[in-house]
């Protein structure tokens, strides 16, 4: 009998499993066919060996760009931005979600085991009834022949890497942000201070001229000429001060705070501009620079998934077991599935299209971003270096005003000339002392844009989803 049982079970294996080996083995040599995905994809772009400006001297910074400007102030509120910032946050949980979806579409290559409890009663018209009960499990598994599975995986793995480079991109967009914001508050700060020291100096200016206008030694026009002239700039100090509240709110929202009217710590000075970092060449960008990883691993993400469907329009076998007892009685079952699509219009075979357009689409967009990189790095060191040679013709300029101004003063003291020329002189070096200023800020500003350009990895994003920190 054992025996008898022996043979039933083997001719249920062999009914099952051989027409699938038999299937497999046909379509074997359509393995030449499987998609080929390359995980080193670069732009289509020409080389290009170094920047217009070649290869600036190294400076030993880390990724942490503000350390250059030595301002602990600053590099703590820029620490308290990466650390508290809710942009921050949401990025953290977005990539947790990537991680977990990658997770889900992983274990669709492992075996699934199931199990199900079963009752059943039935009744006859005669009153009788039945009943029946069910214990059972069942092992499934796709046999991934042709990397469908896989496939879909390593998308689902690369598109998890493309949202933790984003993150990577929020951190590098907000620390520039953070330093942009400091130094516009501090330029607002000493524009305010400047224009009250102005505004106290045209105003002894103004008593002097009226003294002299009272023993007549100058004429109304002159008193009114300089009374002009104090009102204009008194007129300047509403919207710096406004300007101060706005960027102290924005302030408090970059570090993740309610805004207050509190003040937050500041150097109180604008720094020098800090030595160059290591430019490198343009190809660096590609790995430094993260919304470009971004892409790049969008892109390989979208590869892989024109495999999944060309995969998908192969046969696809699957097979497993199921163990139970009905009844009281053990069951034990093997099964076997071999399936492939015969005519389905055109449907898989337009999906494998559409998603190889997907791929043309993310290498143009991939190639136009790498391009707009190294333009960003360009435009900034131009900027950088002809802002500096502003500067320097502004200072300039200043000096001499200074100088057209003391001469035409003690002109008008003398009674040489009216007061037009001084009030010119007076005016023009004013508005230098607030352009310079201004100037400065923006020479800042550049320099921080090209940090940014350069690209930077400011946050050790771990294993785990809620692992991150501050590099």
């Amino acid at each position: 009998m054992l025996r008898s049982v022996s043979q039933q079970l083997y001719g249920v294996i062999c009914s099952i499993y051989v027409p699938c080996l038999i299937v497999s083995l046909c379509l074997i040599g359509t393995t030449a066919c499987r998609y080929i995905v390359s995980e080193d994809i670069q732009p289509t772009t020409p080389a290009l060996l170094s920047y217009s400006m070649g290869k600036a001297v190294k400076d030993e910074a880390s990724d942490q760009w503000w350390q250059a400007f030595d301002d602990s102030l600053l590099n703590g509120h820029i620490q308290q931005a990466l650390s508290g910032s809710f942009t921050i946050q949401q990025g953290v949980a977005r990539l947790k979600q990537a991680r977990l979806a990658s997770n889900q579409i992983r274990s669709g290559q492992y075996p699934q085991l199931t199990g199900g409890l079963g009752y059943n009663t039935n009744w006859r018209q005669n009153g009788e009834h039945n009943e029946s009960n069910a214990v059972a499990i069942e092992l499934a598994w796709e046999v991934d022949l042709w990397g469908e599975l896989s496939s879909a995986s390593a998308s689902a793995s690369f598109e998890a890497l493309a949202v933790a480079d984003e993150l990577q991109s929020l951190a590098s967009r907000l620390s520039v942000e953070v330093a942009e914001t400091y130094y516009q508050f501090i330029e607002q700060t000493l524009l305010l201070a400047l224009l009250r020291e102005q505004i106290e100096a045209n105003e002894t200016s103004l008593n002097l001229i009226k003294l002299r206008f009272a023993n007549g030694a100058a004429s109304l026009v002159d008193v009114y000429q300089q009374e002009e002239l104090v009102a204009s700039v008194k007129a300047q100090l509403p919207l710096s001060e406004a300007r101060i509240l706005v960027l102290r709110n924005t302030f408090h929202i970059l570090l993740g705070q309610l805004p207050d009217n509190s003040p937050f710590p500041n150097s109180g000075s604008l720094p020098d501009i800090p030595a160059f970092p290591d430019l490198g060449v343009p190809a660096d960008l590609l790995l430094k620079r993260p919304d470009l990883r971004q892409l790049q691993r969008e892109l390989i993400a979208a590869d892989y998934r024109i495999a999944e469907a060309v995969a998908d329009r192969l046969p696809s076998i699957k097979i497993g077991s199921s163990a139970g007892f009905f009844n009281g009685d053990l069951l034990f079952t093997i099964f076997g599935d071999a399936l492939a699509t015969i005519i389905d219009w055109g449907v898989k075979k337009n999906e494998v299209e559409k998603r190889k357009a997907v791929v043309e689409e993310k290498m143009a967009s991939y190639s136009q971003r790498y391009l707009l990189a190294i333009e960003e790095v360009e435009s900034s060191l131009w900027q950088e270096r002809k802002h500096a040679e502003l500067l320097t013709a502004l200072r300039e300029q200043l000096r001499i005003s200074r100088a057209v101004l003391n001469e035409s003063r003690n002109r008008y003291i003398q009674g040489i000339t009216d007061y037009l020329p001084v009030l010119a002189a007076l005016v023009s070096r004013q508005k230098l002392e607030r352009s310079i200023l201004q100037r400065q800020r923006e020479h800042l500003s550049y320099r921080l844009l090209l940090y940014r350009a350069l690209g930077n990895t400011l946050l050790n994003i771990e294993s785990h989803p809620q692992g991150v920190k501050i590099e």
